[in-house]
C-alpha cells in the first residue's frame, strides 16, 4: 500500500508528481486517515492567488497553527504584515525557529503546488526545505516539477518520489473501485483490458465505474471504450451526464464556474430556489462534489470534473457565461465578498464592476500589505482596459507609487490627468484631479517645486476634515514647506493634519511625525517629545508594521533624540529609518534624503568618518531629482566642510602595539578570555590592558573605547 509507505517515511520531502486524476490528493488523504500514522497534517490546498507571498504564507501559517495549536503564530503574522515584499528575510526565519521549538511531530502538506507560478514563492518553499526541522515533514502534490533543489535532495536521500508510474491503478485496485462504485465484478479479461485501455489512470476508472452503474452489458461497454486519457474522460463524462435529469445537466455545467459553491450562491447564478436539494443529491450520488470545510455548507467540484463540465459549457453556452460570472460577482459582492465578486467581474468581462471594487478596496488592501494582489487584478484587466478606465489608472497608479514602480506612476498619471470624472471616487477622494496632485504632493517623484505646487493644490481640492485625504494633504504641503525651509509655514499644515484626526493610522501616523520633525527643528523640543512618543505608538502598531512608510516616525524620533544631545539613540532611530526606506528603494526620495541628511549631522558631531558615505549617497539621490532642492545642497555643502575639518581625536595618551591590538579585538564580541586565547595572554593581562586603553582614551566602557579609537584612526 502507497499510504503505508509514505506513512514510514521519514524524508524530509515527499515529492508526489502526476498528471491530473492520478489520485494525488486521495493518496495523502488516505495516508493521514491510516491507522499507522499519528502524526497531525497541516493541509493547504493551494489556488492560483496563492502566487501572492503573503497569501501562501497566510495560509501555511494557519494551517500549521491547527494541527500545532502550541505554534506561536503572532510574530510570523506581524512580519508578514511589516515586510510583505521581503518573506523570505523576515517571515521564514521565523517559522524555522517556532517549528524547531514544537514539542512534536507535524507533516505540512501543499496540495496542488503547480498552481504556484510566482518564482519568489518557489525561492521561499526551497528556503523552507533548507532548513525545515528534523521533526517536520514537506509534503507537496503537483502536475510539474517546480524549481526546487529536487536533484540535490534526491542525491541525500532526503526525498519520497512518487510519480505516475507508481500511481497508476493495478487490476486489484480497479477492481475495488468498480465494485465500490458500480456495484459489479468484471470478468478477469474485461478488467485487464479496462485498465490496458486506461493505462491505469485512476480518475479514468472511475469515470469508467460511474457509465458501469447498472449497464446492461459491462463487457460490451468495455470493449467499446476507447481512445486517450483526454477524449476517455470526454466521452465518459457525456456518459455520465447523459444520464442524469436534464435539471441535473442544466446545474452541474451552469455552476461549473464556480471554484466553490453554496446552495445560496447557486440559486443567486442559476436564478432558481432548489441548489440545496440538487446539491444533496449530487453529494448522495457521489457526482465529484466535494465538502470544503468542516459545515458542508461549502463545496466544489473535483477540479477535473469541474474543467470537464466548464468545456462542455462553453462548447453548448458560450454566451452564459459572462452573465453566469457577473451574478457570481454580484452576490459577492452583496455578501461582502469583494475579492471572489473581483474575481468573477473580470471572468464575465465586467471592467465597470470590477475597477468599482478594485478602487473601493485598494487602501484597505495596501494598508495590510497585499498591493500585489491589486496590482494582479489590474494586469488581468489589462492595459488598455486600465487606460480606458481613469478611475482604474487611479488605483494603478498610487499601488504602484507605494511599491516603487516610478515608470508606472509616469505611465498612469497622465490618463487620471486627461480623465473627466465627476467624483468623488469611490476611496473617498475627492476627483481624480485630487489623486494626481495627491500623488504628486505626497511622493515628489518630479521634484520640490511640483511637489509643493501639487501639495497646495490638494489641499485646495480636499476641504472635509473627516476625509483621510484631508489630512494626506496637509501632510504633503507640510512637509514640501519643511522641506523648502520654511518651517513656520509648514508647522500650519501639519497641524491642520494632526488636529482633523484622520481615520486611517498611516497618516495619522505620518501628520505626528512630520510635525514633530519641525518641532524639534525648530527647539520646542516638549511640544516634539509629546508629538513623536504619539507618532511611535502608532507605529508600533500592528496595523502599519514595519512598512518604508512607518520609517518617518523613526526620523522624527531620531531628530529629538538629536536635538537633546543623545546622539547615540538618535544613530540608532535614524539608522533603523533608513534600513525601512532602503527595503524599497523605489518609493518617495524625500524622507530617504532627509534622514540621510539628519544621520550624517548625528555622525559628524560623534567624528564618525561613516558621515562621508551617507552625504555621497544623499548628493547621488539629489542628483537624480528633477530639480534642484537648494536647501539640501546646501545642507551637503556644509556637511561635507564639516567633514573636511574633522580630525582624528587626540589622544590623552599613545597607546603601546599590544594596547592598539587589543582594542582592535575589542570591536568584535570575542569575551576578554577569548581576546587573551588569541593573543596568548592570561585573562588578567587582557583585563590590565583593557583598563589602561580606558583612561589613556577618556572612556569608561567598551563601546566608548571603541568609538573613540575608530575617531583617532586606531580601529
Amino acid at each position: 500500500m502507497l499510504a503505508g509507505r509514505l506513512a514510514r517515511a521519514r524524508a524530509k520531502l515527499v515529492f508526489i508528481d502526476a498528471p491530473a486524476g492520478y489520485g494525488k490528493t486521495t493518496l495523502v488523504a488516505q495516508w493521514r486517515g491510516s491507522a499507522t500514522e499519528d502524526r497531525p497534517f497541516a493541509w493547504v490546498s493551494l489556488d492560483p492567488d496563492d502566487n501572492d507571498p503573503v497569501s501562501l504564507w497566510s495560509h501555511v501559517v494557519h494551517a500549521l497553527h491547527r494541527a500545532r495549536p502550541e505554534l506561536c503564530v503572532q510574530p510570523m503574522l506581524e512580519a508578514l504584515r511589516a515586510w510583505p515584499s521581503d518573506v523570505g528575510g523576515s517571515m521564514l526565519p521565523i517559522l524555522v525557529s517556532e517549528l524547531n521549538a514544537l514539542p512534536g511531530p507535524v507533516v505540512l502538506v501543499l496540495d496542488d503546488y503547480h498552481r504556484i507560478k510566482e518564482r519568489s514563492c518557489h525561492g521561499q518553499v526551497g528556503y523552507l526545505l533548507c532548513h525545515l526541522p528534523p521533526t517536520v515533514q514537506l509534503v507537496l502534490t503537483t502536475r510539474a516539477d517546480p524549481p526546487l533543489p529536487l536533484a540535490r535532495l534526491r542525491s541525500t536521500g532526503d526525498m519520497v518520489e512518487l510519480r505516475m508510474s507508481e500511481l497508476r491503478f493495478t487490476c486489484a485496485e480497479a477492481a475495488a473501485l468498480i465494485s465500490r462504485t458500480a456495484g459489479i465484478q468484471l470478468a478477469d479479461h474485461d478488467l485487464a483490458d479496462l485498465v490496458g485501455r486506461t493505462e491505469g489512470w485512476p480518475a479514468g476508472v472511475y469515470l469508467a465505474a460511474l457509465s458501469l452503474r447498472g449497464h446492461p452489458s459491462p463487457g460490451n461497454f468495455v470493449r467499446q471504450f476507447s481512445g486517450n486519457s483526454r477524449y476517455v474522460a470526454d466521452l465518459l463524462v457525456e456518459e455520465v451526464l447523459g444520464r442524469q435529469p436534464a435539471h441535473i445537466r442544466h446545474f452541474l455545467a451552469r455552476t461549473s464556474i464556480l471554484g466553490e459553491f453554496s446552495a445560496p450562491l447557486c440559486d443567486a447564478v442559476l436564478d432558481s430556489a432548489d441548489a440545496a436539494e440538487i446539491i444533496g443529491t449530487l453529494e448522495r450520488e457521489n457526482l465529484f462534489v466535494v465538502p470544503v470545510g468542516e459545515d458542508r455548507g461549502w463545496y466544489r467540484y473535483h477540479r477535473l470534473f469541474a474543467q470537464l463540465l466548464r468545456s462542455q459549457l462553453a462548447r453548448a453556452e458560450p454566451g452564459i457565461i459572462p452573465a453566469l460570472h457577473r451574478r457570481a460577482s454580484a452576490w459577492h459582492r452583496q455578501e461582502g465578498s469583494p475579492q471572489e465578486a473581483i474575481s468573477h467581474a473580470l471572468a464575465g468581462g465586467d471592467a465597470e464592476g470590477a475597477v468599482d471594487l478594485i478602487a473601493g478596496l485598494w487602501v484597505a488592501y495596501a494598508g495590510a500589505g497585499r498591493a500585489e494582489t491589486i496590482r494582479t487584478w489590474l494586469q488581468a484587466l489589462g492595459e488598455d482596459v486600465v487606460a480606458a478606465h481613469p478611475v482604474a489608472a487611479h488605483c494603478a497608479a498610487w499601488v504602484a507609487a507605494l511599491a516603487g514602480d516610478r515608470p508606472s506612476v509616469a505611465r498612469w498619471l497622465p490618463v487620471i490627468e486627461a480623465a473627466d470624472h465627476p467624483g468623488p471616487l469611490p476611496d473617498g477622494m475627492q476627483s481624480l484631479r485630487s489623486s494626481a496632485a495627491l500623488l504628486r504632493g505626497v511622493h515628489g517623484f518630479e521634484g520640490l517645486g511640483v511637489m509643493r505646487q501639487s501639495a497646495r493644490l490638494a489641499a485646495e481640492l480636499e476641504k472635509d476634515p473627516a476625509s483621510p485625504w484631508y489630512a494626506l494633504a496637509r501632510v504633503g504641503l507640510g512637509f514640501s514647506l519643511y522641506l523648502y525651509g520654511e518651517p513656520a509655514a509648514a508647522a500650519g499644515a501639519l497641524e491642520e493634519a494632526v488636529v482633523c484626526e484622520s481615520p486611517l493610522l498611516l497618516i495619522r501616523m505620518m501628520a505626528l511625525s512630520g510635525l514633530g520633525l519641525v518641532a524639534a527643528g525648530q527647539g520646542r523640543l516638549l511640544w516634539a517629545e509629546e508629538l513623536v512618543h504619539a507618532a511611535g505608538k502608532l507605529a508600533g502598531r500592528d496595523d502599519l508594521g514595519e512598512t518604508p512608510q512607518v520609517a518617518v516616525a523613526h526620523m522624527a524620533a531620531g531628530a529629538l533624540l538629536a536635538a537633546q544631545g543623545k546622539l547615540y539613540e538618535a544613530r540608532a532611530e535614524l539608522e533603523h529609518a533608513l534600513r525601512l526606506r532602503r527595503r524599497v528603494p523605489g518609493v518617495s526620495p524625500w524622507p530617504t534624503l532627509e534622514t540621510l541628511l539628519l544621520l550624517a549631522e548625528v555622525l559628524l558631531e560623534l567624528g564618525d568618518h561613516g558621515a562621508a558615505d551617507l552625504l555621497a549617497e544623499a548628493q547621488e539621490l539629489l542628483a537624480s531629482l528633477p530639480d534642484g532642492a537648494d536647501v539640501q545642497l546646501a545642507r551637503v555643502r556644509r556637511l561635507r566642510q564639516g567633514l573636511a575639518g574633522l580630525s582624528r581625536a587626540a589622544l590623552l595618551e599613545p597607546l603601546t602595539e599590544r594596547e592598539a591590538t587589543v582594542l582592535r579585538l575589542l570591536r568584535g564580541t570575542l569575551s576578554l578570555r577569548e581576546i587573551g586565547q588569541e593573543l596568548h595572554l592570561s585573562p588578567n593581562t587582557v583585563k590590565t590592558h583593557t583598563r589602561v586603553i580606558y583612561r589613556k582614551l577618556g572612556v569608561s566602557s567598551r563601546g566608548q573605547a571603541v568609538e573613540q579609537g575608530r575617531r583617532a584612526g586606531i580601529c
